[in-house]
């Protein structure tokens, strides 16, 4: 192919979003794949012009010289985006802004100015009103993210997609000092407000761990390759240790009596599709469904108090009457 636009426009494709870069070497190799047939001083030069009128970054401190899309430019962006793939885009900007890590949502953050963009082309009187006429709103409790370091979070994020080692100074919990350790990254967790490393360390080559990233300090990503446990899946790993994360595949069948004026809204939107309901005198409803056995469908239950009776299963049942005597003993 000999397209010189349809050449350019397959480069600019390839060129990665700050802090990653490419260079005029590679571009070649890929285009070439692509069946464009370049040398290194056309792509350079091609670079060169089209810096001039698109946000590309060239990173000339050393030779070669790097290439990456500005981290907060738009791009470019093919096909075109309608209104309505804009307005869902603003909602999910709402969702992913307070549950992600700062670096991480900076990085999607252009794809989020793009549909503010089309919205203000579109609809001006909307996007006037959006903010104040569409929430989203968290389903639990939600804490406020930790602060993480943005090379840290970054560096963990290539070593874990990567499977390379890293030597990190972590601090554990209740310790203000953080000590050297060599860790082998296998996987990500997000939980809440929260993203875990699940790793292995050097030194206890049998059990994964699951590492909250705030607390890492400095990492250092080594050209080392990770070992892990043969056969080792992630999902597995979350059943196995019940880390507290709503993630489960074994289910229980569960009845309660319920206050209807309190579940009034379990008529309306049921806990799953295996919910049976049947509404009782005295304004109670009675349910029943089959429901994941974790922490999290527990601490659901605690906030009905008194509101909920709880039938089956019957180690649940005596497990908030433990609670509930525990709780009299100490409000008395």
């Amino acid at each position: 192919m000999s397209n010189p636009t349809l050449r350019q426009i397959s480069m600019l494709e390839l060129i990665p979003r700050a802090p990653r870069k490419t260079f005029a070497k590679k571009l070649k190799e890929e285009l070439s794949e692509r069946g464009y047939k370049v040398d290194e001083r056309t792509i350079q030069r091609d670079l060169v012009s089209l810096e001039r009128v698109l946000p590309l970054i060239c990173d000339d401190r050393d030779k070669p010289y790097g290439w990456s899309w500005a981290a907060e430019g738009i791009g470019i962006q093919a096909p075109a985006m309608d209104p309505i793939e804009a307005l869902t885009l603003s909602l999910a900007e709402q969702y992913l802004e307070p549950i992600m890590p700062k670096a991480s949502f900076k990085r999607i953050g252009y794809f989020f100015k793009r549909a503010n963009s089309v919205l203000k082309e579109n609809s001006p009187k909307l996007i006037s009103r959006w903010r104040d006429r569409v929430k989203v709103l968290p389903e639990l409790l939600r804490f406020k993210k930790p602060e993480l370091n943005k090379d840290v979070e970054q560096a963990l994020y290539r070593a874990t997609f990567e499977g390379n080692q890293v030597k990190a100074f972590y601090r554990k919990r209740g310790e203000r000092k953080s000590s050297l350790r060599l860790i082998h990254p296998m996987g990500l967790v997000m939980k809440g407000s929260t993203n875990y490393l699940i790793c292995m360390m050097d030194e206890d080559s049998t059990n994964p761990r699951y590492l909250p990233l705030q607390r890492f300090e400095t990492v250092d990503v080594l050209e080392e390759k990770i070992r892990e446990p043969k056969n080792f899946n992630l999902t597995d790993f979350i059943h196995k240790n019940n880390l507290g994360f709503a993630y489960s595949e074994n289910l229980y069948t569960f009845e309660a009596i319920f206050d209807k004026t309190m579940a009034y809204h379990l008529m309306e939107t049921p806990l799953n599709s295996t919910q049976k309901i049947k509404e009782l005198k005295s304004n109670k409803l009675h349910i029943k469904a089959r429901v994941p056995d974790t922490l999290q469908f527990e601490q659901w239950l605690m906030s009905f108090g008194a509101d909920v009776e709880i039938l089956k299963p019957k180690a649940l049942r005596n497990k908030f009457i433990l609670l509930t005597k525990k709780m009299s003993s100490i409000y008395k």
